[in-house]
């Protein structure tokens, strides 16, 4: 017997406890129309109100008898369920975050990881966030990590696109369309992120990011295939190259664009500045200054995306630690980092990884890591929803 056939006994399991869960949570007032995610001026809301999330990125999450990006870390059926039961009993969290590549569907032909998945993080009672591609080329169908915006000469998020990737069956731009499609009655997703960290040095004949017009037509492929979900981009900012200043309010003021992300890493900003950029603690001049130009800081995003009224998530925020100190240490400017991102109007946080490994950047939810604790008085605070069961009678997109 086969690792598939033998591993089908306890995903059904799961996806009957999911089942279960679901249908408890619809009892208690969790399930019915609202419980898609949807936008509301700047922020996200469920059933009408507020929602606001912490929680982690799992990238490898999607694993499966297809395809594991990092086999050493993959999770069986049982450490998959345990490691989403303590991100949120231990941490607050509400949202994972997850690559849905085609590596992980066999080019859109088996969805059975990304089901796993799923099945798992509703049981657990957590919305999922799947990206749909990788800026940097991890993980990805390239028999070779190149950067996507190196691929065909430069030209890969002007029209490289549209053609298939290294040994990807589909073009991106169907293969998005076969996931909206295929996912769009299905509640527990947040939305669709185009790509892991957009960025490009690529400009049109108007001067402007080619990731404004690549950006514009996906989000129309796929708000066309699901009209029930919705879609960012996918983007550091914070000083990345064609999706930050200037080109941040060029990419995300397009209608098609539900909300915007940033990422606060070390590379782009600061571990030790809580909102880098940020002025005497408040946001600088979205219009001017900083913040006009073509690498600004990651505060010019929140105080332009304040300015386009669309929510902000905090897609990726990690700080490596090694020992009892560096955790603590960690634990206190992550603190102090997502205290400074939901104060200026974040609608999301997600810390990257939740890992059981040895990775510097891995935060153990088996453990006792002082970030946990932080990560739940924050999540106690807002008012995230759970895991929902039915489509909307209407999708309301304004």
């Amino acid at each position: 017997m086969g690792d598939r056939a033998r591993r089908r006994p306890a995903l059904l399991a799961a996806l009957v406890l999911a089942g279960l869960v679901a249908g408890l949570l619809g009892a208690c007032g969790g399930g019915g129309a609202d419980d898609f995610v949807r936008r509301s001026g700047a922020q996200l809301t469920v059933g009408g109100e507020p929602y606001r999330f912490v929680g982690f990125n799992l990238y490898d999450a999607a694993a499966s008898d297809v395809y594991s990006c990092a086999p050493q870390y993959r999770l069986d059926d049982e450490s998959l369920a345990t490691t989403l039961r303590d991100a949120k009993e231990k941490a607050g969290a509400t949202v994972v975050r997850f690559w849905a590549y085609q590596t992980y569907t066999d080019g859109g032909r088996d969805f059975s990881g990304v089901d796993r998945f799923i099945a798992a993080a509703k049981a657990a009672g957590l919305r999922v966030l799947p990206v749909l591609e990788d800026g940097p080329g991890d993980c990805s169908t390239r028999s070779t990590r190149v950067a996507l915006s190196q691929v065909d000469e430069g030209h890969w998020y002007s029209s490289g696109y549209r053609s298939p990737l290294g040994s990807a069956r589909l073009s991106y731009r169907d293969y998005a369309r076969v996931m909206a499609q295929h996912y769009k009655d299905e509640p527990a997703i947040l939305g669709w992120m185009l790509v892991n960290e957009a960025e490009t040095t690529e400009r049109d004949a108007q001067g402007r990011s080619s990731l404004v017009s690549f950006a514009g037509d996906m989000a129309q492929v796929v708000h066309e295939a699901d009209p029930n979900h919705l879609v960012t981009l996918g983007s550091q900012s914070n000083g990345a190259p064609g999706a930050s200043g200037s080109d941040f309010y060029d990419v995300y003021r397009q209608g098609g664009l539900d909300f915007t992300e940033v990422h606060d890493w070390n590379a782009y900003g600061s571990d030790t500045e809580a909102m880098p950029g940020a002025v005497d603690g408040l946001l600088p001049d979205p219009t001017t200054g900083t913040c006009a130009r073509t690498d600004a800081p990651v505060a010019c995003s929140f105080a332009i995306s304040r300015m386009l009224g669309k929510p902000i998530v905090v897609g990726e925020s990690g700080i490596a630690a090694t020992d009892e100190a560096g955790r603590a240490r960690r634990a206190r400017l992550l603190g102090a980092k997502l205290d400074a991102a939901f104060r200026d109007g974040a609608s999301g946080y997600l810390i990257w990884q939740l890992q059981d490994s040895d990775d510097p950047l891995a935060v153990k939810v088996s453990g006792s890591d002082p970030l946990l604790p932080i990560l739940k008085a924050a999540g106690a605070e807002s008012l995230a929803a759970g895991p929902p069961v039915e489509q909307p009678e209407e999708v309301d997109r304004s």
